[in-house]
C-alpha cells in the first residue's frame, strides 16, 4: 500500500464532518496540521498538496482559514499560490481570533502572517509550528 499524504482537500472533508458533529478543536487541530504535512512532504510533491480547491466546510471561518493556510504554505516555499485562495468566500468580514483565550488577543492581532490576517483570521505567533 503506498501512503498518500492528505491535501488540504482532503482535510477540508474531514474538517467538514468534525464541525457537522460540533467539534471545533478537532477541526481546529486537523487544519494547523496542514503545515506540518506539507513540511514533510517532499518539495516537488508539495503543490499537489494545495492545488485542488478544497470543498466550502460550511464554515466561513473555516474556508478562509484554509486559504491562509495554502497561501502561507505556498509564499514561505515559492510556490505560487493557487487562484482558489484568492476567492471572495474565502475572505471574512469580521474578524476571526482563533484562539479563544482573550489574553492572547493582542498577540494574534500583532503576529498573524499576512496571508491570514488579510482575510480576518488573526492567530498567536506560535499556532504555526509543531512539535
Amino acid at each position: 500500500m503506498v501512503y498518500r499524504r492528505p491535501s488540504i482537500a482532503d482535510v477540508a472533508a474531514e474538517v467538514r464532518r468534525c464541525l457537522a458533529e460540533g467539534d471545533q478543536a478537532s477541526a481546529l487541530r486537523l487544519s494547523f496540521r496542514c503545515v506540518e504535512v506539507f513540511a514533510r512532504t517532499p518539495a516537488e510533491e508539495r503543490d499537489a498538496l494545495v492545488s485542488t480547491p478544497p470543498a466550502l466546510v460550511g464554515d466561513r471561518r473555516f474556508d478562509a482559514l484554509f486559504a491562509a493556510v495554502a497561501e502561507y504554505l505556498c509564499v514561505g516555499n515559492n510556490i505560487p499560490a493557487p487562484a482558489w485562495v484568492e476567492d471572495e468566500c474565502r475572505f471574512l468580514q469580521e474578524r476571526w481570533i482563533v484562539s479563544g483565550i482573550r489574553s492572547l488577543h493582542a498577540d494574534a492581532i500583532a503576529n498573524s502572517p499576512g496571508s491570514f490576517s488579510r482575510r480576518g483570521v488573526f492567530i498567536t505567533e506560535g499556532a504555526l509550528t509543531y512539535a
